[in-house]
């Protein structure tokens, strides 16, 4: 059983950092590529389409993790009952990314660019949900599969077009072919896990399953949406060009969030025993795991603050070095983005998560605030600055939440 366990562990690490890796080269590679305005086109549709991901989700996949992984002979029937779920979904948030495309937008091709990434939604959400139930069986494999062959051949193909001097549309139509692609080898892959296409529909069921996932869906839609806040606000304020600078720093201390989120991943576990067992040690064990991580993002901090002008041109190019100065302010932001990511655990795992909505929703809209007041008259350092202050304010906010669950008697 350790055995396994260790055996999957590694199997999904590795693909994800294969995954992340290749599409974090991809990214380089096409802002060298693009020039910085095509690259700002391309980013925004980006930042603005994966805000939508947990949306056509909504929190539906841990559900199946939680209920597959119990019994496994529920995976037909979730599966041909999820199926147009799912697809309702990915449905409702290509309409309403577009629909916010047309409002935030400034260019017709923005909007295109918009509609057409959204598109993505569908393939995506039949990958995942095979994923899902591979991994409520033990078979990492599958979502390792889907991980790294959706981000290579996007990659492979979307590369292949900007080499020859293809615009950002078209880059992003390779996108969705490259997803329709690996739903294509997914369908053929339904029969390793025993699983029948076929397709059910059942609103009661439907019901139910929203009914336990909204919470755990709605604070991974404010989380992403915050996350990427900033970018949406450069390009509505500042256009295309500015956005393609402040992406090219942005990117580097989105990619490292994957750290602090692995071993925050790595406690929840610990942090689910002993929230109903023994909070007093818990709150010991969370305060030497704030300061362990603390010392880490100091290094992480310092590498970039001192080595960001290296960095940018070498990455991107010289005509990128105005992004320098965000990426330093940048980094001290990544020193709150490495603490934030713990106090989810104790969140996630209390029974008053539900409370904890307000403080989420706050945090986004003082995030967009702070964006809206400092963009216009800082340009991209004022959004980096407005990262910053959000992130300290997300840091009292969730610890508030935290302490307060803590003291409370189990």
């Amino acid at each position: 059983m350790a055995g396994k366990v260790v055996k999957n562990t590694l199997v999904l690490s590795s693909a994800n950092v294969l995954a992340r890796a290749i599409g974090f080269f991809y990214f380089v590679f096409l802002g060298r590529t693009l020039g910085v305005e095509s690259f700002g086109h391309y980013n925004f549709a980006l930042a603005l389409v994966y805000n939508f991901y947990p949306v056509a989700d909504f929190g539906v996949e841990r559900l199946i993790l939680r209920d597959i992984s119990k019994d496994k002979n529920k995976a037909q029937e979730y599966f041909q009952k999820i199926i147009p779920l799912r697809l309702s979904l990915s449905l409702i948030s290509i309409i309403l990314v577009t629909s916010l495309g047309i409002i935030l937008s400034k260019s017709s091709k923005d909007i295109l660019n918009i509609f057409i990434f959204a598109f993505c939604l569908l393939p995506w959400t039949f990958n995942q949900l095979v994923a899902g139930i591979g991994n409520a069986h033990e078979k990492m494999e599958v979502q390792s599969i889907v991980a790294i062959s959706s981000t290579g051949f996007t990659a492979i193909l979307g590369g292949l077009i900007a080499l020859f001097g293809g615009t950002v549309t078209q880059i992003l139509v390779a996108a969705f072919f490259s997803n329709l692609f690996v739903s294509f080898f997914m369908f053929f892959y339904l029969k390793k896990l025993d699983l029948v296409f076929k397709i059910d529909l059942d609103v009661g069921f439907w019901k139910k399953i929203l009914k336990e996932s909204w919470v755990f869906a709605l604070i991974m839609i404010m989380a992403v949406f915050y996350l990427r806040s900033s970018v949406i606000m450069v390009n509505y304020f500042k256009g295309p060009y500015f956005t393609g600078l402040y992406s090219s720093a942005f990117k580097f201390i989105e990619a490292s969030i994957l750290i602090p989120q692995s071993f925050a991943l790595a406690l929840f576990p610990q942090t689910a025993r002993l929230l109903s067992s023994d909070k007093k040690i818990l709150a010991k064990n969370y305060l030497k795991s704030l300061g362990l991580i603390f010392v880490f993002s100091i290094f992480y901090f310092l590498f970039f603050y001192i080595f960001a002008p290296l960095i940018i041109n070498v990455s991107y190019g010289s005509t990128y070095l105005e992004a320098v100065s965000v990426m330093k302010i940048l980094g001290i932001a990544a020193i709150f983005f490495f603490l934030n990511a713990l106090p989810g655990n104790i969140i996630q795992n209390s029974s008053k998560v539900r409370k904890f909505l307000i403080f989420a929703f706050l945090n986004l809209a003082l995030a967009i605030l702070f964006c809206a007041i400092l963009i216009p008259r800082f340009s991209i350092t004022g959004a980096a600055w407005a990262v910053l202050l959000g992130e300290v304010v997300g840091f009292i906010f969730n610890n508030y939440f935290v302490f307060k669950i803590l003291r409370e008697k189990n």
